[in-house]
C-alpha cells in the first residue's frame, strides 16, 4: 500500500485487519502445532523460528544512543527507565519459557487510608531498594528483596503523584500543595522542602499540583497542573538539588515577546492552561529536554482564545541548563476536545529508508503517534495538515495535523461495538465541532492515547501503547444548561494494546483489552521477549513481545494504575509493580521465579458502561415509578418539584434496583413544559416509553435480570437513567 493511502486510517477496519494479523499467526501457529512431532522437536522449531525472528529484527534496529537509552539492568532510577524513557531492560532472566514460575516474592501493604482514585505512582529502584510515593503524601523506602519497609517519610500533603526521582543521594519527591521535597535516601530525613508556583499563574490558589519529578545534573524538573479545568497556566520548574531554589522555569503558553504569542487572542495566553502532565524525556548528547503540554482553558470555550493557542498541545524541545525554547511540534491546533498530550516522550533510534534517525515519539488522544528529528523537530514520518468542518463561534481550526500510517484506535464513531455512540445524539469523527446540539466524537477525552508510558523494545524495534476506546459528548451548554464536555452515561468502553513499527506508524499486531489501558496501565518490555503490563481489573499481564499473547497472569488485589518494572537484588531478578485502584490497603507487589507468596482475592469487578450517577432507590419504596425530567432531591427522598431540562440525571430515581418480573411505571408529570421519553439502549431488551406529554405515562415489564440503561429521546440525550434487575 502506497503511504499516501495509510493517511486517517483510523477506522474500524483497520482495527480488524490489525487483529487479523495476529488472528493469521495463531492459525499458523496451531496448524503448526497439529503436525505430528516429538515435543522436543516442536519446541525446537519454535526456539529456531524466535531465534531468526529476532535475528532480523537486530539487523532492523539500530544500536541506541547509549546517553539517552541504554536499557536498565539492575537499577531504574526514574520513571521511565533511562532517560529516553523507553521502559526497555536487558535483565533476561525471566523468560517467555520460564514466565510460568514467576510468583510473589513478597507484599507490602504501604498506606491503609482509602484514597478516591487509584494510585499513579511507579516506583523505582536503586541499589536494591524501591522508593514509591502514595496519594496520601507519604514516600516510602523498601528493601527489594524482603518487601521491608526501611523508612517512611509523611508529609500530610496529599495529591496524586506519579513517581519520585533518585539522585546524589537523595529522593526526590512532590507533594500536594505544589510542595516538593528532598529526602535522605539512606534515611528519609527531609533535606529541604519548598513550594513552587508563579503568583497568579499556576499557585494552590489556581488549583495546582505537581504530579512528578526528575533529577538530571544536579537539578529536579517538576511540573504544574490543575486538571485541565480553567484559569491556570502550566509551567516546567528547574529546582538545584542542593537547596530547591529556582534554576529556571518554562512557561506552557506563549507570552508577550516569545515566538507564538500571536497565536492567543488578547490577554488569553495568561490562563491558558497547558498543564504539565509527565515527565520529559532527556537526550543528554543534544542537550535537550522533550517535554508534552497538554490542552488550552478553557477546555471548550474556543471563542474565548481564538488562535492556535501555542504551546498547547505540543512538544517542546527545551535547553536542559536554561529552559531556553529550542524547536516545538503542535499535534492539535486551537484544541476543543481535551485532546492533549499526556504521554511522556519516548527518544529512540529508527532506521529508515533515509538512514538512521534519532527521533522523539510522542502522541495524544486523538490516537496518533508523531515521529519527530530528536534535532529539528521535524517529523520523519510524513505529517499532513487535514482539513477538519470549520465553526467560526468556536474560532476552529480548518486544518489539523495527521501522520501517515495507522491509528491507535478508530477515529470515527463505529456502526457496531464498543465505539458506537448513545443514542439520540449527532455524531462525528475527531475534530468534529460542536454547537446547541451535542455531539459525541471518537475518540473520546480518555484517549486514544492517554498518559499510560510507552515503551520501544530494542530487540523488536517496535513501540508498545496501551490505547483507549471511549467516546466523548460536546455541546455548548445552551440553552437548557445541559453539560458542556461528558463521557455519556451507559456508553461501551474497553481498549487495545498496540505494537507499531515506528518506520512506518503502521500497526504489526494488536490485542484487544477489557478495559482501557490508557490511564496508567504503562508497558514494561525485556530483552528475554517479555512485555509486562497491569490493568484496572488487578491482573498484572506478562505478553509475548513478538506477539501479545499472554503468558502469564497475576491477581493483585486491587486495580493497576501504574507502570510495572524489573530490577535485580540479591543476585535474582524480580519484578515490582505497585496496585493500589483506590481500595486499601494499597499493595506494592515483587515477583521472582519461584516465589512463595499467593495471589490474592479480585477486587470488585469493573463496569465496562459509564454508570448513571446519583443515588441508587429500591422501587420498592416509591411504587416502582420513574418520574421523568425531574431530578432526585435527597433531603426528602423523592422527585424535585420543578422540571430540570440540563441535568444528566433527571430521571427521578437515577438508578433503580427492583426484582426480576417487575413493571416499572415512566410519568411524565402534568407539572412539566415538555415532552419526555425513555428509551434503552445497547442491553437485550429494548424498550421505548414515549415520547409523552406532559401528564402521560407508560410502563414496561422487566422479566430478566440484568442492568438496563435508558435516555430521553425527546430531544435530552444527556438525561440518562439506570434500571438495575436483580
Amino acid at each position: 500500500m502506497p503511504m499516501s493511502a495509510r493517511v486517517n486510517r483510523g477506522t474500524g477496519r483497520l482495527r480488524s485487519a490489525a487483529r487479523f494479523r495476529v488472528a493469521a499467526a495463531a492459525v499458523a501457529a496451531a496448524l503448526a502445532c497439529a503436525i505430528p512431532a516429538s515435543a522436543a522437536f516442536a519446541t525446537g522449531q519454535a526456539q529456531r523460528r524466535q531465534a531468526a525472528n529476532q535475528t532480523a529484527a537486530a539487523r532492523r534496529v539500530p544500536v541506541q544512543d547509549s546517553q539517552c537509552c541504554a536499557p536498565t539492568a539492575a537499577d531504574v532510577p526514574k520513571l521511565g527507565g533511562d532517560y529516553g524513557d523507553q521502559d526497555y531492560s536487558s535483565l533476561s532472566t525471566i523468560t517467555p519459557l520460564n514466565v510460568r514460575g514467576l510468583a510473589g516474592a513478597w507484599r507490602a501493604s504501604l498506606d491503609d487510608t482509602a484514597v478516591r482514585s487509584a494510585q499513579e505512582s511507579t516506583p523505582v529502584a536503586v541499589s536494591g531498594d524501591l522508593y514509591v510515593q502514595t496519594g496520601q503524601g507519604d514516600v516510602f523506602a523498601v528493601n527489594g528483596a524482603s518487601g521491608r519497609v526501611i523508612w517512611k517519610y509523611t508529609s500530610g500533603l496529599t495529591g496524586t503523584e506519579r513517581g519520585v526521582a533518585v539522585g546524589n543521594g537523595l529522593v526526590f519527591s512532590a507533594l500536594g500543595g505544589e510542595h516538593v521535597v528532598a529526602l535522605s535516601q539512606q534515611t528519609g530525613s527531609p533535606r529541604w522542602q519548598v513550594q513552587v508556583g508563579t503568583p497568579g499563574q499556576d499557585t494552590t490558589a489556581n488549583g495546582s499540583a505537581t504530579p512528578w519529578t526528575l533529577y538530571y545534573k544536579g537539578l529536579v524538573l517538576v511540573g504544574t497542573e490543575n486538571g485541565g479545568g480553567s484559569g491556570m497556566r502550566g509551567h516546567i520548574y528547574a529546582l538545584r538539588a542542593s537547596n530547591g531554589s529556582v534554576a529556571w522555569s518554562f512557561a506552557a503558553t506563549a507570552g508577550p515577546g516569545q515566538a507564538g504569542h500571536g497565536s492567543w487572542a488578547g490577554d488569553s495566553w495568561l490562563l491558558g492552561g497547558g498543564d504539565v502532565w509527565m515527565p520529559p524525556a532527556i537526550d543528554p548528547r543534544l542537550g535537550l529536554i522533550y517535554l508534552t503540554l497538554a490542552n488550552p482553558e478553557p477546555r471548550t470555550d474556543g471563542a474565548a482564545r481564538a488562535g492556535n493557542n501555542l504551546y498547547t498541545n505540543s512538544l517542546v524541545a527545551l535547553r536542559w541548563n536554561t529552559g531556553k525554547l529550542v524547536w516545538h511540534f503542535q499535534s492539535v491546533h486551537h484544541d476543543l476536545w481535551d485532546y492533549d498530550n499526556e504521554m511522556a516522550p519516548v527518544i529512540a533510534s529508527v532506521r529508515y529508508r533515509s538512514g538512521v534517525r534519532k527521533v522523539v515519539i510522542y502522541g495524544s488522544k486523538t490516537a496518533w503517534l508523531y515521529y519527530l528529528d530528536a534535532q529539528t523537530g521535524k517529523p520523519v514520518v510524513p505529517v499532513h495538515e487535514k482539513k477538519v468542518p470549520v465553526l467560526p463561534a468556536l474560532a476552529s481550526s480548518p486544518t489539523q495535523p495527521v501522520p501517515d500510517g495507522d491509528s491507535l484506535v478508530p477515529t470515527c464513531p463505529g456502526k457496531t461495538g464498543i465505539d458506537r455512540p448513545v443514542p439520540g445524539y449527532a455524531s462525528g469523527c475527531e475534530f468534529a465541532p460542536f454547537g446547541n446540539k451535542p455531539v459525541v466524537v471518537s475518540p473520546g477525552r480518555g484517549g486514544g492515547g492517554n498518559w499510560a508510558p510507552l515503551s520501544f523494545d530494542q530487540k523488536t524495534g517496535l513501540v508498545y501503547d496501551p490505547a483507549s476506546e471511549e467516546n466523548a459528548a460536546f455541546s455548548s451548554g445552551l440553552p437548557y444548561g445541559q453539560p458542556t464536555f461528558w463521557s455519556p452515561a451507559g456508553e461501551l468502553r474497553g481498549g487495545v494494546l498496540d505494537a507499531i513499527d515506528p518506520r512506518t506508524n503502521t500497526i504489526v499486531w494488536q490485542r484487544a483489552t477489557r478495559y482501557s489501558q490508557a490511564n496508567g496501565d504503562g508497558i514494561l518490555t525485556t530483552a528475554s521477549g517479555l512485555l509486562f503490563e497491569g490493568s484496572p481489573d488487578g491482573l498484572l499481564y506478562a505478553r509475548s513481545a513478538a506477539s501479545g499473547k499472554v503468558l502469564w497472569k497475576w491477581q493483585t488485589g486491587t486495580g493497576i494504575a501504574t507502570t510495572p518494572i524489573t530490577y535485580f537484588a540479591h543476585g535474582r531478578q524480580y519484578v515490582a509493580v505497585f496496585a493500589c485502584g483506590g481500595s486499601v490497603p494499597c499493595n506494592l507487589w515483587a515477583f521472582r521465579l519461584h516465589g512463595t507468596v499467593p495471589p490474592v482475592k479480585a477486587p470488585a469487578r469493573q463496569p465496562v458502561r459509564v454508570l448513571v450517577s446519583g443515588p441508587t432507590v429500591a422501587g420498592s419504596a416509591i411504587a416502582d415509578t420513574v418520574v421523568m425530567g425531574r431530578t432526585w432531591d435527597t433531603s426528602t427522598h423523592s422527585p424535585g418539584r420543578t422540571e430540570n431540562l440540563g441535568s444528566q440525571t433527571a430521571m427521578a430515581p437515577p438508578v433503580m434496583t427492583v426484582p426480576a418480573g417487575t413493571k416499572v411505571i415512566f410519568v411524565n408529570p402534568a407539572g412539566n413544559a415538555k415532552d419526555h421519553c425513555a428509551r434503552s439502549f445497547f442491553d437485550p431488551a429494548s424498550f421505548t416509553i414515549g415520547p409523552l406529554a406532559p401528564g402521560g405515562s407508560g410502563s414496561f415489564h422487566f422479566v430478566n435480570p440484568g442492568t438496563y440503561f435508558y435516555n430521553d429521546c425527546a430531544g435530552f440525550p444527556w438525561n440518562t437513567g439506570e434500571i438495575v434487575v436483580r
